[in-house]
């Protein structure tokens, strides 16, 4: 769970996000799951072991219960990812370990 603090107000848990991100051995689909209590925008990044950035994409994020997929991932090598969702300011919200067979 993402809680965020406004960075006008310094109010903190101005909206709470619940990631999660599946299936954890893919072979050519990955959604991530993304419930949001306001709107939002995040970066979902997909990288090799190696820190290169595979797959990147900005989404949109309603209110309420969001599902995304990434695409293009069944052209990849088997072998291990990392998958992160970050927010409009960088900040990692979200990371999981996946594996291509």
């Amino acid at each position: 769970m993402y809680f965020s603090d406004d960075e006008f107000t310094g109010n903190s848990t101005s909206y709470i996000m619940e990631i999660a991100s599946y299936p954890e051995k893919f072979s050519d689909d990955i959604t991530v799951e993304i419930s949001a209590d306001s709107e939002d925008h995040c970066i979902i990044v997909l990288s090799n072991q190696m820190g290169r950035i595979l797959r990147m994409m900005g989404v949109n994020v309603n209110q309420g219960k969001n599902q995304i997929h990434v695409d293009n991932v069944n052209a990849l090598d088997a072998g291990i990812y990392q998958l992160s969702v970050k927010n409009k300011n960088s900040n990692v919200l979200y990371s999981s370990i996946l594996t291509k067979f």
